[in-house]
């Protein structure tokens, strides 16, 4: 016992639990079982927002929705079903919350509110998603989704500055569509010629086309004047409003009107375009209902998508600020169409249209397979390890102590991954099955210089057989990061992940597993 508490004093030891806590913070398992339906969007012009905007409950995003009216719900499937029973007029509706306010500390609460037609209790006005099970970020070879790879598709010469233009654009727009753990690469061929592969997990074929596809030629005409145009950087627009706080016109969630669901968003116009504005409408005429006698129409990639009418007191004003608005049958289609607007509006145009050389889509049942299988092999290997190294040594401790440390390092590399919002595909979970061997290498090492040792003088001291150790193992891991560092840059994003994970689980387990396993061997040895 007094080796023990000895033992959880010492630094190294110290390092490795501290590191490990970190790692379980930041992956967070769902260990206390918390299910229901987390709230990810709450309208601030709706009931709901009105009530947490002016404190009178802590329901807001982020917030787990337990119950409805007493009766318990685990999904968000089940929350929708049970909200568009129960949300009836003149009736109350009751909502159990729970709010996360440390990890694996919650605080309960309710909310009471009565149905009225004014208000707004449904998908447009909240909308839930399933309780995540960690923070963890899987690729679409995982969790399933589409990966298109795509090359300029034109005559011109292509240089390496479009290609870096057309990845930026392509980033940024599938970044403002709100597509988590996507992966924009440039791909170059021995012919010197330069490819785009685009990863978007949980996005289906079509969706990912229009949006990878989407010229993004973007322009608006006053009675066949043009007012601004996306491929003129003069006549252009300066900022796309995603949120419904910004302070160029907001934005409006799609929400039921009129048998169809509406939205609207605002955007802002450079000088010059407010200008062409100004000049298009002087000469316009106002009619009986406040509206000038033409309206702005707008078009993308050639094809109209909405024609506004302008308001009076707009005659002849520079307006730099301007409402897109669109609709469609369902709530979905109208969130999608405000979305890709966003997204082609916020990114512009593509320096030159592109071409889809190759389109993949994977489905998530395909990764749910490999994930269990996964877990099948590193149970195996762990059981292989575990006889060899016992029947090397004929100790339980250490075969057991060599195990649990290989383990405690996955972990840790795990939890890294989650701080630092990697995306776990299969060249990363790959990387991180390879690391067993190196650790465990570098455990064997360490443990013969501290148990066998050899006849010689210089091995008569513990410390002299650590430090020899820990030479052949920083040999070793400088050794294999020269050789894997050159494919963190590698045009093919497949050898990336598979470098960084086993990189980083080499470097953690050169900080802070091998030095306090060297520790806890030499104590169970008794030779520290």
């Amino acid at each position: 016992m007094t080796d023990f508490k000895q033992l959880l004093k010492d630094w190294r030891v110290i390092v490795m639990l501290v590191a490990i806590a970190v790692a379980f913070l930041a992956i967070q398992p769902n260990i206390t079982g918390v299910s229901g339906a987390q709230v990810i969007y709450l309208s601030t012009n709706s009931f709901l927002g009105n009530l947490s905007a002016l404190g009178s409950t802590s329901l807001s995003t982020g917030s787990i929705i337990t119950s409805i009216n007493g009766i318990s719900i685990s999904n968000a499937q089940q929350f929708y079903s049970l909200l568009n029973k129960t949300a009836q007029i003149n009736a109350t509706l009751v909502l159990g919350y729970k709010n996360q306010v440390f990890p694996y500390v919650y605080n309960s609460g309710t909310v009471n509110i009565f149905i009225t037609k004014d208000t707004m209790l449904n998908s447009t006005s909240i909308q839930v998603q399933d309780v995540q099970s960690t923070n963890l970020n899987y690729g679409l070879d995982i969790i399933g989704g589409t990966q298109i790879t795509v090359a300029p598709n034109s005559t011109k010469t292509t240089n390496s500055s479009v290609i870096s233009d057309l990845q930026s654009i392509l980033e940024t727009r599938l970044n403002t569509f709100g597509i988590s753990g996507i992966t924009v690469n440039v791909i170059q061929t021995l012919s010197q010629g330069s490819f785009i592969m685009v990863s978007m997990p949980n996005v289906g074929e079509s969706q990912a086309l229009s949006l990878i596809q989407n010229q993004g030629i973007f322009y608006a005409k006053i009675n066949n004047q043009t007012v601004f145009n996306s491929t003129n950087k003069n006549e252009g627009i300066l900022k796309v409003c995603l949120t419904s706080s910004c302070p160029y016109g907001g934005e409006l969630m799609p929400s039921l009107n009129n048998g169809a669901y509406q939205f609207d968003f605002g955007i802002e116009l450079s000088s010059q375009a407010a200008q062409n504005f100004a000049s298009a409408t002087k000469n316009l005429s106002v009619n009986a209902n406040g509206y000038l006698s033409a309206p702005i129409v707008l078009y993308l990639n050639g094809k109209q998508t909405s024609s506004l009418l302008i308001a009076a007191n707009l005659k002849g004003q520079a307006e730099q600020t301007i409402q897109i608005s669109g609709s469609a049958q369902t709530y979905q289609q109208a969130l999608a169409q405000m979305k890709t607007l966003q997204s082609v509006f916020e990114s512009g145009s593509l320096p030159t249209p592109i071409k889809v050389i190759s389109i993949q889509s994977v489905s998530s049942s395909t990764g749910s397979q490999f994930i269990s299988e996964i877990y099948i092999l590193l149970l195996a290997a762990f059981v292989a390890i575990s006889i060899i190294v016992f029947l090397r040594y004929m100790d339980f401790r250490v075969s057991s102590l060599i195990l649990l440390t290989s383990i405690a390092e996955i972990f840790i590399v795990i939890g890294v991954a989650a701080l630092i919002h990697w995306t776990l595909d299969i060249p990363s979970i790959a990387g991180i099955i390879a690391s067993i061997g190196i650790s465990v290498d570098d455990q064997i090492i360490i443990t013969d210089e501290i148990i066998r040792g050899a006849a010689q003088s210089e091995y008569t001291s513990v410390k002299k057989r650590v430090k020899r150790a820990f030479f052949i193992i920083f040999v070793s891991f400088f050794s294999f990061s020269a050789i894997m560092f050159p494919l963190l840059f590698s045009s093919a994003s497949l050898f990336t992940g598979f470098a960084l994970t086993t990189i980083l689980a080499s470097l953690v387990g050169l900080l802070i597993t091998r030095p306090a396993y060297a520790q806890i061997i030499g104590r169970i040895k008794g030779v520290v």
